[in-house]
C-alpha cells in the first residue's frame, strides 16, 4: 500500500480522528464490557482480563507472559493466580521445556460461565466485518496488527 508523500490534507486529518476515535470508544466499550462482565461474577478487573487472555491464547502460558500482557509485577501476578487457581479457573502444570518453571492453564469448562458474557461479543465482530471487502478487512488488521505491536513497546 502507497504511503503518503508529502503532509496529509484535510480529508487525511479527517480520517485519522475518525479512526482515533473509533478506536478509543472499542476500547471504552471493551473494557466496559469487561468490567460489567467481572463485577456480575464477582469477580477483579484484572482476574476477569487474564481468564479472557487464557481464553484468547487458547494454551498454557507462562506466568511471565500473563505478568507481560496485564502488567502486573511479579507479586500481584503470583496473587492473582493464586486467586484464579483457588476458583478453579486455572491450573498450574509442568513446563515440558523447562523442569524449574510452570505453565498456566484455563480450565475452560469451570471459565466458561465468567467467559460467556464476554463471549457474547463475538458475534457482533463477525456481523461488522461482513459489510467489509477483503481489501479493507486487509487494511483494518494490518493498522490493528501495527498498533498493537506499537502500543506493545510503550507498555
Amino acid at each position: 500500500m502507497d504511503k503518503p508523500s508529502s503532509s496529509p490534507g484535510p480529508q487525511h486529518e479527517a480520517l485519522t480522528a475518525r479512526v482515533r476515535d473509533g478506536v478509543r470508544n472499542l476500547v471504552q466499550s471493551v473494557e466496559a464490557i469487561r468490567d460489567r462482565a467481572a463485577k456480575l461474577q464477582h469477580l477483579h478487573p484484572t482476574d476477569f482480563a487474564c481468564l479472557s487472555y487464557l481464553k484468547g491464547v487458547g494454551g498454557p502460558v507462562s506466568p511471565k507472559q500473563i505478568n507481560a500482557q496485564l502488567n502486573l509485577s511479579s507479586g500481584s501476578g503470583t496473587a492473582l493466580l493464586d486467586r484464579l487457581e483457588k476458583a478453579g479457573y486455572t491450573r498450574r502444570l509442568p513446563n515440558p521445556d523447562d523442569r524449574r518453571s510452570i505453565l498456566i492453564e484455563l480450565d475452560l469448562e469451570k471459565a466458561e460461565e465468567p467467559l460467556r458474557r464476554l463471549l457474547e461479543i463475538e458475534p457482533s465482530y463477525r456481523t461488522v466485518m461482513e459489510s467489509f471487502s477483503e481489501a479493507e478487512l486487509e487494511a483494518i488488521a494490518r493498522f490493528m496488527e501495527e498498533m498493537g505491536a506499537f502500543v506493545y513497546k510503550l507498555s
